[in-house]
């Protein structure tokens, strides 16, 4: 074992195991107060730094079924397209749908967003990994399946693979200063590796190491299904919230070793 990670297990053993974590006076809205927590018992606030959270491992908290590997903003969106006269609201108002819990807040998120790799929804929009390891959502209007589309879609964007949203892969190809996807994967998760803390019952019982992994192994778990894009961009809210995650069964096959080992 090196030293940082045996620094970690050491961390997590007087700090962090068998203990419950505390939210008291978090906002009860914020899903990741427990991972605030969790960071401050490792020495730090959580930030959006793109590196790794400790001395070059990435680290991840228990959650229930999927887990995250970044929020990761992408190098394009159509509604940043000066030449196309297309703003955000607009966006979320033709490409996305209404929420009836949320006042018909327009959000692009579920069904009508691609998760996978050359997958197609019934809005006519799909998401394509092209040879240069760039992701790519496209619309196309006439796989478009609703039945408003002629009204809901203006007529200067009634196209076949029209860019929607594009992640530039490698840092070489990248046209703005926003950040490649492998800048992103690289700095976080393929210096010493990743750990996660588990929990049972309400308390962290297990921390458990991963292997540093490559930007060309991400992406070739996201080409075989491992990865999925988790859009949740909404009105009202700057933020596009494009998150890339797994679910927790594919996140344990990535662990190797645990600690303590009696558990």
């Amino acid at each position: 074992m090196d030293e940082i990670k045996k620094k970690l297990v050491s961390i997590f053993m007087d700090k962090v195991y068998l203990k419950s974590p505390n939210v008291e006076g978090s906002n009860p809205n914020h899903d990741g107060a427990s991972g605030d927590w969790l960071h401050l018992q490792f020495g730090q606030e959580k930030d959006s730094a793109n590196k790794a959270d400790f001395w070059g491992y990435e680290c991840k908290n228990d959650t229930s079924s999927k887990t995250t590997w970044g929020d990761w903003t992408a190098n394009y969106y159509i509604f940043e397209d000066q030449n196309l006269e297309i703003n955000r609201p607009q966006f979320l108002n033709i490409f996305g749908t209404p929420n009836i819990k949320k006042n018909n807040r327009y959000s692009w998120s579920g069904t009508e967003v691609p998760s996978y790799h050359e997958q197609i929804t019934p809005f006519g929009q799909f998401m394509f990994v092209d040879k240069l390891s760039d992701i790519s959502i496209f619309y196309d209007f006439e796989m478009d399946q609703r039945d408003a589309k002629e009204t809901i879609v203006p007529s200067h964007l009634h196209k076949r693979n029209l860019l929607l949203a594009k992640w530039t892969g490698y840092k070489i190809n990248k046209t703005t200063r926003k950040t490649s996807l492998e800048e992103k994967v690289e700095n976080k998760f393929n210096q010493k590796g990743f750990f996660k803390c588990k929990m049972e019952n309400g308390v962290y019982k297990e921390i458990i190491f991963g292997e540093p992994i490559s930007f060309e192994t991400w992406i070739e778990y996201l080409k075989k299904g491992d990865i999925y894009f988790d859009s949740g961009m909404y009105d009202g809210n700057p933020r596009p919230y494009s998150q890339w995650r797994s679910n927790n069964t594919f996140w344990d096959k990535l662990l190797l070793d645990s600690y303590p080992k009696n558990t």
